[in-house]
């Protein structure tokens, strides 16, 4: 259920916070050129599911990273999504669930893009003071060197609306990442832009070199050139998982 700016919220203590950057369950999927990517899903009850066929290490249910990288295209698709781990000894592999329709055509927009940019999976508990005073403790789910997405909103906020954002659990000095405005908004997440001087806060220059060390160890599997897909047939995989029960 989303709440309203007005809705009272448990207090939370942030003195046993920590702000330490998370190891980030990331893997990485490389389309050629040839690839015809839409083979590659499957849309079921408003989610993209994705087989990806490789072993993971990653629990069944679990929440994880996917960039998915398309050939030609400067700017890679970020997306969150589960891990549905599969049970026929015929594939190696498991699928992944994303909360979004139609990742493809997210995927070919963002391949007529030019995104300044990149975006970095990380992982850090942020206290965020809103314009009108109010505060809010939420995660910082992707950073660049010009902003950042906040995810885990307990309230909408309000496009246009500057923010101050710190890491918690740090010396000011280095958790400050100062003020941004809000861009985009959509259910418990937004978009913050850093404007100015604020792109070169040293608190976020410092994230994001942490972030791009992260991501430099995610799993990659690169698309195989013998793939069905380029005679327009699916590419083999499982049956499709049934309903998440978590």
């Amino acid at each position: 259920m989303s709440l309203s700016r007005g809705t009272l919220l448990p207090m939370i203590d942030l003195r046993n916070a920590n702000s330490t950057l998370l190891p980030v369950a990331l893997v990485r999927y490389r389309f050629g050129s040839t690839a015809n990517i839409p083979l590659h899903f499957r849309e079921k009850n408003g989610r993209s599911l994705f087989f990806y066929p490789a072993a993971l290490p990653h629990r069944d249910g679990q929440w994880i990273f996917v960039e998915f990288v398309v050939a030609g295209s400067d700017v890679p698709c970020l997306a969150r999504g589960r891990v549905r781990t599969q049970h026929n000894a015929r594939f190696t592999g498991s699928w992944l669930e994303f909360p979004t329709p139609d990742l493809p055509l997210i995927m070919r927009n963002l391949a007529q893009s030019r995104r300044a940019h990149e975006r970095l999976p990380i992982d850090v508990t942020a206290s965020v003071r809103c314009a009108d005073g109010g505060k809010l403790v939420c995660r910082i789910a992707d950073v660049s060197a010009d902003g950042l997405r906040l995810a885990g909103l307990p309230f909408f906020l309000n496009v246009d609306e500057d923010l101050s954002i710190e890491m918690v659990g740090l010396p000011r000095a280095h958790s400050d990442l100062g003020k941004g405005r809000v861009v985009w908004v959509r259910v418990q997440e937004a978009g913050i832009h850093f404007l100015g001087r604020g792109s070169r806060n040293p608190s976020l220059v410092k994230l994001v070199e942490q972030a791009v060390a992260v991501r430099s160890t995610a799993i990659e599997f690169v698309h195989p050139e013998s793939c069905s897909c380029r005679g327009d047939q699916r590419p083999p995989e499982p049956p499709l998982p049934g309903p998440t029960t978590r």
